[in-house]
């Protein structure tokens, strides 16, 4: 077969593919969800009972501590381990990481004494400069910083509670993931 031939069934087989029939968006109505499937109950009763169980962690954590300000963003943070084990903000290093480096940015600039609106601000900007320059990027350790600066002050032993919070949250995680036969990490460094 000659070259030309050759490239003539290609056009033609091409042309035959650009026929409204073969090409452009699927068509399907509006009114059809093109979110992913619903996961199997057994899934979401595992995921909802490791976030039960972290949280609970965390919480009484939070208690002997009398710092309740973590939850938030510890729930925002479990959502992730157990809802999206593939993603990077969900691997051990981003959430460890990530937290532990915020409430640093939180804690250094609340040193800096200044009014709790800009120094929330500020560190919350700076904690994911510093999340991104350490490659440990991590969003719901912003809110980390941000309460770092709350007007309680800035203590360093709140960085250590930080980082036991997410530990918690990253062994439970590995637990309830392995449950659901869920690869968790898929990184650890």
């Amino acid at each position: 077969m000659s070259s030309a031939s050759q490239a003539g069934e290609v056009s033609e087989r091409s042309i035959a593919s650009a026929s409204p029939e073969s090409s452009g968006p699927s068509r399907t109505p509006w009114y059809v969800s093109g979110a992913p499937p619903r996961q199997r109950l057994r899934v979401i009763v595992v995921e909802t009972l490791a976030s039960l169980a972290a949280l609970a962690l965390v919480g009484a954590l939070t208690v002997v501590t009398h710092d309740p300000w973590l939850i938030p963003p510890f729930a925002a943070s479990m959502a992730l381990i157990v809802g999206g084990a593939h993603f990077p903000l969900a691997q051990p290093r981003n959430v460890i990481g990530g937290h532990v480096a915020s409430s640093v940015v939180g804690v250094l600039v609340g040193l800096i004494g200044m009014d709790a609106l800009w120094a929330g601000a500020l560190a919350g900007a700076l904690a994911l400069s510093a999340m991104k320059l350490l490659r440990v990027s991590h969003s719901p350790a912003a809110a980390t910083a941000m309460i770092a600066v709350a007007p309680v002050g800035p203590r360093w032993e709140f960085v250590v509670l930080v980082g036991c919070a997410a530990v918690i949250l990253v062994a439970v995680g590995l637990a309830g993931n392995k449950v659901n036969g869920v690869r968790y990490p898929h990184y650890w460094w």
